[in-house]
């Protein structure tokens, strides 16, 4: 015999409202109400007019992401006291483009691509426990400058406390975006997958590379402790690569003598080999020389925008790490060798030697 029906759940019945954390999963935020308020997972979803089965061993923001439609959006809002416009600025999952397109709330693992995978949020400024999306971000550097926050091997955090240059180095990214605007923040993505690819070959800065990765505490787990034990010189190269990107207009621009500077600001030896220079000859072949001339834009900011190479995408929000690199090779694949070939460049295009980029140029050229 079976009890009654629970009654159906009201504001009354979660009083505690847990913070918004911009960036958050759909079901990080339900799991962390439900849990907080002490009510079940199912009851909450029940109320949000759900009818899906949980995973057998219970829903985890770190494997699965939950779709709500308009109509339970909504219902969320009622229950939480919040309105449905907040909410929508702060989860990405539930902005009106992803609610408009789910028919009914339904829960589905994260697709299974490198970007796709949720980051585990910074305990000491956010929750512990909490999941952010990552759109595309494999890695990000969390706003307080203790932790990296990655979305790789299942998802891990990396306490930055024992290097204060990470910390200082994330200053000196913040002041390029602020300076530069967005395009601050491309020529860091652009930088980083410099650096990555360095230090995959082994190049350049490798000791200092490893001394960091000790100090860290990650010698077991040296691929994850990169993106960060990088990063120090990563902003000085975005920083060199702004000046060559106000150099290359002017008359008797030359790369050689730049790639010879960048020698001497970044390698150990003041010296940056042939085999060095393969990643920086890939980025100057996207940044020609090229002459003067008047570039559309309404601002400052937009005209040094559209003064890039097309491979760079516009940011949905200006802070660092928000923006594709024009380098389109992927840090864990193979550097130096096509991984698939594109249909409609046979990976000639700069967007697709080493993977099939969907936006393709075309043939280099044309």
């Amino acid at each position: 015999m079976t009890g009654p029906a629970p009654a159906a759940l009201t504001t009354d019945d979660l009083p505690i409202r847990v913070p918004l954390i911009h960036g958050e999963t759909v079901a990080s935020l339900l799991t962390r109400t439900a849990t907080a308020n002490g009510v079940p997972l199912p009851r909450l979803l029940d109320a949000l007019g759900g009818e899906c089965e949980l995973p057998a061993d219970g829903l985890s923001p770190q494997r699965e992401e939950i779709l709500l439609p308009a109509e339970a959006l909504a219902r969320l809002a009622l229950l939480l006291d919040r309105d449905p416009d907040q909410l929508g600025r702060a989860l990405p999952g539930l902005s009106p483009e992803r609610t408009a397109g789910a028919e009914a709330l339904a829960i589905t693992p994260w697709p299974d691509e490198l970007g796709a995978a949720p980051l585990p949020a910074c305990p000491l400024c956010m929750e512990p426990g909490a999941w952010l999306t990552a759109d595309g971000h494999r890695w990000r550097p969390c706003g307080c400058g203790r932790r990296w926050m990655a979305g790789d091997d299942g998802g891990y955090l990396v306490d930055t406390g024992p290097l204060p240059d990470l910390g200082r180095a994330l200053l000196r990214h913040r002041a390029l975006v602020h300076r530069l605007g967005p395009t601050g923040d491309a020529l860091a993505a652009d930088a980083h997958q410099v650096m990555l690819w360095w230090w995959v070959s082994g190049q350049v800065g490798a000791e200092a590379w490893r001394a960091r990765e000790d100090t860290l505490g990650l010698s077991r787990h040296r691929r994850r402790a990169a993106p960060v034990v990088l990063y120090p010189e990563t902003i000085t190269l975005a920083e060199a690569m702004w000046a060559w990107e106000e150099r290359r207009r002017k008359k008797g621009a030359s790369p050689e003598r730049w790639v010879e500077e960048i020698g001497r600001l970044i390698a150990p030896t003041g010296v940056i080999s042939r085999r060095e220079r393969a990643p920086l000859n890939y980025w100057l072949e996207q940044h020609r020389p090229e002459p003067a001339g008047r570039v559309p834009g309404r601002n400052t900011a937009e005209r040094r925008w559209n003064r890039l190479p097309g491979l760079h995408q516009p940011p949905t929000d200006h802070h660092p790490f928000r923006t594709r690199s024009c380098l389109m090779w992927v840090y864990g694949l193979p550097l130096t060798s096509t991984t698939t070939v594109c249909p409609r460049c046979d990976g000639r295009a700069p967007s697709c030697r080493w993977v099939a980029f969907p936006d393709c140029t075309g043939l280099p050229g044309k």
